[in-house]
C-alpha cells in the first residue's frame, strides 16, 4: 500500500511513500524521543541535588532591638532616621547570613 502527498496540488511533487518506510521512519523517531526523554531525566538527576537550597526561615529584629531602634532614631532628623535604617539593616544583615 502506498500513500500519495501532494504539494501545492502539483503532480510533480508527488512523493509516494510506501507503508514499510513510514513504519520505519515512526519507529526511528520513536527511539529517539525515547533516548532524549532518558537524557533529559539523566540530567535532571545530575543537577537535582546542586538545585535544592535548604531555606531557612527570616529572623527579624527582636522586641528589644525594635525599641531600641525606635527610641533613638524616631522623631529625628532625616539623618539621624537614616542612621537608624543603617544600623537595622546591618543588624537583620548580621541575623540572616
Amino acid at each position: 500500500m502506498s500513500i500519495s502527498i501532494w504539494s501545492n496540488q502539483n503532480p510533480l511533487d508527488a512523493v509516494v511513500l510506501s507503508h514499510d518506510y513510514i513504519s520505519a521512519q515512526v519507529e526511528k523517531h520513536e527511539q529517539q524521543i525515547k533516548d532524549l526523554a532518558a537524557h533529559l531525566l539523566e540530567f535532571k538527576q545530575s543537577i537535582t541535588p546542586t538545585m535544592e537550597v535548604k531555606r531557612r526561615e527570616w529572623v527579624g529584629l527582636t522586641e528589644n532591638e525594635k525599641v531600641y531602634s525606635n527610641r533613638n532614631y524616631l522623631g529625628k532628623s532625616a539623618e539621624a532616621w537614616n542612621g537608624g535604617v543603617e544600623w537595622a539593616e546591618a543588624k537583620l544583615k548580621e541575623k540572616n547570613k
